[in-house]
């Protein structure tokens, strides 16, 4: 069964348990949990060795990759503060701002009313030394009142709105994005699927990775026809062509006697004798042999 089908039996709950999860944070954790679950579901279906170890790894990196899912939905905007609360920041007295804007326009009036009369009568010196004297409390009274606004604007600001951005995940887009990961999966375990399909086409007929001689099969053949038989002297006979076979092989069949006990291992019995012939090739034991001391 492929993963994809297994994973649209769990889309309801995934949906739902994202879209109560609120944050993208805890919709990875959701995805991470599913990843797990789909592994061992596969693996209890799979046969191949080979399948399962590969959907291990490819569903590892899948797990690893979850963070990155593109998963924003809706923007929510929250603010702090309301209109009222603002209109009454911005209606309260501030008495800082209140006495600098008096001492600024008294100080503009002082300067400049005593200016215009001294400028209807010429004094002279004194006209000019007033001049410079007046100019100097109006200048200061610009200056008062600068700082008064600049008072006033800040206070403003601290009474502003706060907001706060919530950007919720989007439990669809989450789902879409997930799948095709996991179609993505399905597709490399099929494409492997299908190379060790064909691998076993190419080994049908091979013994030990190599390709069954036709003496051999004509060897095996024989022998299945003799165990089909129920003929024992024709069983024998089949068996006897095994000695043949392993002679051309360059494989000795060798039967126990006092000059070949070292290809044997010995046990008791009635009488002494060969129990199962030993294997040897060019004075090298490829099998040992079984023999009967006796008594």
């Amino acid at each position: 069964m492929k993963m994809t089908d297994l994973l649209e039996k769990d889309r309801e709950d995934i949906l739902s348990g994202i879209a109560q999860a609120g944050t993208a944070a805890k919709a990875v954790t959701i995805l991470e949990n599913e990843t797990d679950k789909l592994l061992l579901r596969y693996n209890d279906s799979c046969e191949s060795d080979r399948e399962r170890e590969a959907a291990a790894y490819m569903m590892q990196a899948v797990r690893l990759s979850l963070p990155m899912i593109d998963s924003a939905g809706k923007t929510k905007v929250w603010e702090r503060g309301t209109d009222k609360q603002e209109k009454e920041a911005k209606g309260k007295i501030n008495i800082p701002f209140v006495l600098l804007t008096i001492a600024a326009v008294g100080l503009c009036a002082y300067g400049l009313v005593p200016l215009v009369a001294a400028s209807l009568i010429n004094a002279g010196e004194t006209y000019r030394t007033q001049l410079l004297i007046r100019c100097l409390f109006v200048v200061a009274g610009i200056i008062m009142g600068f700082f008064a606004g600049a008072m006033q604007r800040r206070k403003e600001v601290r009474t502003a709105k706060e907001h706060q951005v919530e950007i919720r995940p989007d439990s669809e887009k989450i789902f879409r994005n997930y799948r095709a990961a996991i179609f993505s999966v399905d597709q490399s375990l099929e494409e492997i699927s299908a190379a060790e399909r064909w691998s076993k086409r190419e080994q049908a007929g091979n013994i030990d990775g190599r390709k069954a001689t036709t003496p051999e099969i004509e060897l095996f053949s024989d022998l299945m026809a003799a165990a089909y038989s129920g003929d024992p002297e024709y069983a024998l006979e089949k068996i006897e062509e095994i000695k043949y076979y392993l002679h051309k092989q360059q494989i000795e069949v060798v039967d126990y006697s006092s000059d070949t006990a070292q290809y044997f291992d010995m046990m008791p019995g009635n009488k002494a004798g060969t129990i199962r012939p030993a294997l040897v090739a060019d004075g090298q034991i490829l099998k040992k042999g079984l023999a009967s001391t006796g008594k």
